[in-house]
């Protein structure tokens, strides 16, 4: 064997520089060992076939010799001086590579792989850097939210394009199974599932509720729970989409009396639901359930509230039923357009000749949504010109009118169209007068402000819209429109004392208005004085009830007996005497605010302090009655649970939208529970997260004085027996 040889001599301890080095490395020195260290010429000892190998170039083999007999391989390394195993038989050059790569910092082929370790990234909510490490457990936890969020298959994770696509962005990361991420969705339903459950369990909250039938003809039903948290933010969570077997009103009930109960929540404020005679059944049977647990507020007789959206439905399409016809031909003509895409591009030809956008187009309506044929007329009329440009010159379009189609009897006839120049003004006329509505319902189905307070303002608004069209003679078809809206909107709305107080309760607790509005409001409406003021004063009444309930007092009983007492029947108890009836309701008059005085202490301050500016843009109403639930602890908790009432059911039918996608023709394989899971969680994620911070009680405040006595008597007490004893004096016999 040729070799370059030195000798060392190695007599009680290894060479400092095989001290502290990384485990993958030996210290082959032993205690009182004779070594001897020779140079290896590589080129020669190797004997690969392959040619020699990079990393010989970054360090250098050593034949260590043991007492004259043994011997072992080792390479240095050239930069840390570092040793690892290096026998041209028994091992390869991955250790050496290893060492190179991962463990010698002053290598030139260094890579850090510390998953540990973080590393700059951009910050994209501050504009600055921030830190970031590796962590499987937190990135899987993030795969999950992204089938919940983006609403996407299970499978997408063994999908080719998005295996290729985390292999660029973290190739660190095992990619989970679909299986995983299932159980992973599960998980994380059940664990966001306990911190609502915590948050609402004591709360007083209100509810809607519907159902809906999926592609797999399963029938769910969802539950939506609103409450606002400790900061006065409003908040909405789907709590339920449950399967039910039934639409009967009492099957709906029960389902909702099981779901609610699963949730620990007894305590109902009000349920918001559509017109359907089933759930009037459902809300009865709630009624009772909730009177034996004893947490039904005022026997109920505030729970049922009527969806604000739903009843202008109905009332906008008794208008449009005065123009079906002239609406009908406009919705042709967009089903035309949307029919090919060659139609579609030959509209938008004869649009760019009127100078209008090359990308021109007109959205299709929904026939069970009148906001959607709203919008349909709205954009139609820009394009009026384009369409009668159309039936000029396009034989297509032409012809596509002279087809024959089903009416709703099921008869053969023609296809109505294309508008001529009465029906575009009859739509615009129409547009212009259901802006209003638009609008309404609009503020009306947010879910996100409040909207209880604006309920009454946008009936009045509406009511006094729809009796001025009825009064214009110039336009006489928008008249009928008018009119037959406004038989629709006395049938829900027309008669106050059958409305739901707590809607006029919404306007009554805004500072701004208090009772005062109330009073306009309804002279406005043409309501007499002796009217306006028996309604005043129900109003009132159920602002006392509330708040004899809160306070936790016992309801007084000859206060409501006089408000629901017929005038016949008094004047027969007084013999027919009209005098004697005169004073002796006098009397009970001033005996019943006498005793409306003595349990309204906070009800009768609201009314008495000051007015806020109703003009001003920058009055907050929840910030107001934030600011003073200390001046008014218990109105403040009315205010709240008033204020946190859902006017309509669009959250729920949004849950039954992502339902939709949730449970597409690619998944229709989800079972209900997994289906609920999904649902529920996808809405959560997204939600903004709640307060419920409680201000200390007399009882607990005094309960941590007492333990700080404890602790400083305890804390006293250690510090005396830790002192040493005095020194005892010495004295001289």
């Amino acid at each position: 064997m040729n070799s370059n040889s030195h000798s060392l001599n190695a007599s009680t301890s290894t060479p400092s520089s095989t001290q502290n080095l990384p485990q993958t490395f030996e210290s082959q020195a032993q205690p009182q060992t004779q070594v001897q260290v020779e140079e290896v010429d590589d080129s020669v000892e190797s004997g690969t076939k392959g040619g020699r190998s990079w990393v010989w170039a970054h360090v250098k083999r050593v034949k260590r010799i043991i007492n004259d007999k043994e011997y072992t391989y080792h390479a240095i390394c050239n930069y840390c001086k570092g040793e690892c195993p290096a026998d041209p038989v028994k091992n390869g050059t991955s250790s050496i590579t290893y060492h190179l790569k991962k463990v010698c910092k002053d290598s030139p082929i260094y890579v850090k792989t510390d998953k540990t370790q973080s590393v700059l990234t951009k910050d994209t909510m501050g504009g600055g850097m921030g830190t970031h490490t590796f962590n499987q457990k937190k990135l899987e936890l993030m795969v999950f939210m992204f089938v919940i969020k983006d609403e996407q298959p299970f499978r997408v994770v063994e999908g080719s394009g998005y295996i290729a696509m985390m292999k660029e962005a973290e190739s660190r990361f095992k990619i989970p199974s679909r299986k995983k991420v299932a159980e992973g969705v599960w998980d994380l339903f059940v664990l966001e599932k306990s911190k609502i459950f915590e948050a609402i369990r004591d709360q007083r909250v209100s509810i809607t509720t519907d159902t809906w039938t999926s592609i797999q003809n399963i029938n769910y039903m969802v539950v939506t729970s609103h409450f606002m948290d400790s900061d006065w933010k409003l908040h909405k969570r789907i709590i339920n989409f449950t399967k039910i077997t039934s639409h009967k009103g009492e099957d709906i009930g029960r389902i909702l009396e099981v779901c609610l109960n699963n949730w620990g929540i007894d305590k109902i404020f009000s349920i918001t639901v559509d017109n359907a005679s089933a759930n009037d059944g459902a809300v009865d049977y709630m009624k009772r359930r909730l009177k034996e647990m004893n947490t039904l507020l005022v026997s109920g007789k505030y729970l049922h509230l009527r969806c604000a959206c739903h009843i202008l439905n109905l009332i906008v399409k008794s208008g449009l039923k005065e123009l079906a016809s002239s609406v009908e031909g406009i919705r042709n003509c967009v089903k035309y357009i949307h029919s090919l895409g060659a139609r579609l591009d030959k509209f938008r030809d004869f649009a760019i000749l009127f100078k209008m956008d090359k990308m021109s187009n007109v959205p299709m309506d929904v026939g069970t949504r009148w906001n959607s044929t709203y919008k349909m007329l709205d954009v139609a009329y820009k394009y009026r010109k384009v369409f009668s440009r159309m039936s000029e010159e396009n034989v297509q379009f032409r012809d596509y009118f002279e087809e024959l189609e089903k009416d709703a009897n099921k008869n053969l006839v023609k296809r109505v169209g294309p508008p001529v120049e009465s029906d575009w003004e009859k739509a615009l006329a129409f547009v212009h007068f259901l802006k209003k509505f638009y609008d309404s319902t609009l503020k009306l189905s947010a879910t996100k402000t409040v909207t209880s307070s604006l309920i009454w303002e946008e009936m009045v608004s509406l009511q006094l819209e729809t009796e001025t069209k009825m009064g214009d003679f110039s336009n006489p078809t928008l008249q009928r429109v008018a009119t037959s809206m406004k038989m629709k909107f006395d049938k829900y709305w027309g008669d106050w004392e059958n409305v739901n107080p707590l809607i006029f309760l919404g306007q009554v607790l805004n500072p701004c208005y208090k009772l005062q509005m109330l009073k306009i409001n309804l002279k406005e409406l043409g309501g007499y004085q002796s009217k306006i003021e028996m309604m005043v004063r129900e109003i009132k009444v159920c602002l006392f009830d509330l708040y004899n309930e809160y306070k936790g007092g016992s309801p007084i009983d000859c206060r409501r007996e006089i408000v629901l007492q017929n005038e016949d029947a008094m004047l027969e108890s007084c013999g027919g005497d009209l005098n004697r009836l005169k004073m002796l309701k006098a009397l009970v008059q001033e005996r019943r605010e006498q005793q409306l005085h003595e349990i309204s202490n906070e009800v009768d301050k609201y009314f008495a302090a000051p007015f806020e500016n109703p003009l001003s843009g920058e009055f907050d109403l929840l910030k107001w009655w934030k600011g003073n639930t200390i001046n008014f602890p218990i109105l403040s908790k009315i205010a709240k649970d008033i204020f946190a009432i859902p006017t309509s059911t669009v959250a729920s039918e949004n849950a039954f939208s992502l339902g939709r996608r949730v449970v597409d023709p690619f998944r229709a394989s989800l079972t209900p529970k997994m289906v609920e899971a999904l649902v529920c969680t996808s809405d959560w994620l997204r939600a903004e997260e709640f307060n419920f911070y409680k201000e200390p009680t007399d009882e607990m405040l005094q309960f941590y004085k007492e333990m700080e006595d404890v602790e400083s008597s305890v804390t006293s007490q250690s510090s005396a027996s830790s002192m040493p004893p005095p020194r005892a004096s010495l004295s001289k016999n």
